[in-house]
């Protein structure tokens, strides 16, 4: 047995066994696909997995059936795209199941039309649970464990960002997460499609947003939206912010001190991993899963967005007072 596959035991086999029961009484290969295998090759465990699966048809009812057996929430995601979501709290902690229809007629299109390499592994049910070795189990079509051990953000199809625009904020939240690189010819695509971002809804680019706050290295994700002009199509205060030139603070303009400010929050809550006490509450959940420490590092990069409308100068200084400046 080989060391890949001694990792599947950290998987919840009590959570995935129903799935694989219901999976043979209906005669339907289920897979498993995405985080979980990139987490297992990674050795990164979570309190709550990634457990995404595919099956080519019927998605929804499949898990509509399996919440009914596991007495679990469930709640559909997307009918036009047959995805659906099973809740189930264990041990104390709510994990959940999604299942989606195959995003073409066979499995290897559905792995196609996934966003990265890294994501685009798949793992029938039926062979995780057997005892074959993790090669064995392991569909992996185009290259995404090669990338895993390269650290590197890949595309894996020329419309990917058309399809969903929001994959361009997730190549950036996923180089926060992992300390991974978007690789040359993905960082073209994201800079040519860019703009599509403005049709995707806030709440999809709220949550990768907050992903990419999570990480201790997240100053350096957002120097590169920032250089590829990403930033200011989230927050459009920003371009004022950057076309204020008037230096404010030193050699700073309005700009240059928020990232100066991102950059001391950043270091300053690093700072407190060594008294367990303060790390605690600053990593403490707030609301909706994010942490004191997201929403420092959010107020530090949004802390000045008003400058620009009450800029004025008085007596020959830089003045911010008042209410803002009418046009």
């Amino acid at each position: 047995m080989d060391q890949f596959y001694l990792r599947w035991s950290k998987i919840n086999r009590e959570l995935l066994k129903p799935v694989q029961d219901l999976s043979a009484k209906r005669r339907t290969r289920v897979y498993l696909v995405g985080g979980a295998l990139r987490d297992i090759i990674l050795g990164r465990d979570k309190d709550n997995p990634d457990f995404d699966f595919c099956l080519k048809s019927k998605a929804i009812d499949f898990a509509r059936r399996l919440a009914a057996e596991m007495k679990a929430g469930f709640v559909v995601l997307d009918c036009v795209h047959g995805c659906a979501r099973v809740v189930k709290k264990s041990r104390g902690k709510l994990i959940t199941l999604d299942f989606s229809d195959f995003r073409g007629k066979t499995l290897e299109l559905d792995l196609l039309y996934r966003d990265f390499t890294i994501n685009s592994m798949a793992a029938s049910l039926e062979d995780i649970l057997s005892q074959k070795s993790f090669d064995e189990t392991l569909i992996d079509l185009y290259g995404g464990r090669k990338d895993l051990v390269k650290g590197l953000i890949r595309r894996v199809y020329a419309k990917s960002f058309d399809d969903d625009p929001l994959r361009i904020m997730r190549a950036f939240s996923l180089a926060a997460i992992f300390g991974f690189k978007i690789d040359s010819a993905t960082y073209r695509q994201i800079f040519l499609k860019k703009k599509k971002l403005s049709t995707v809804s806030c709440e999809r680019i709220r949550d990768e947003l907050f992903k990419i706050l999570s990480s201790p290295k997240s100053l350096e994700i957002v120097e590169g939206l920032d250089n590829y002009k990403i930033l200011e199509l989230i927050f459009p205060e920003i371009k004022k912010m950057k076309e204020n030139k008037k230096r404010t603070l030193g050699r700073l303009n309005v700009w240059g001190h928020t990232l100066l400010t991102f950059k001391n929050v950043e270091a300053l809550i690093k700072s407190f991993k060594r008294d367990p006490q303060i790390w605690d509450y600053l990593n403490k959940e707030i609301s909706s899963g994010r942490s004191r420490a997201q929403l420092l590092k959010l107020a530090a990069l949004l802390h000045d967005v008003g400058k620009p409308a009450t800029f004025r100068i008085e007596k020959g200084k830089v003045q911010f007072h008042g209410l803002p400046t009418r046009n």
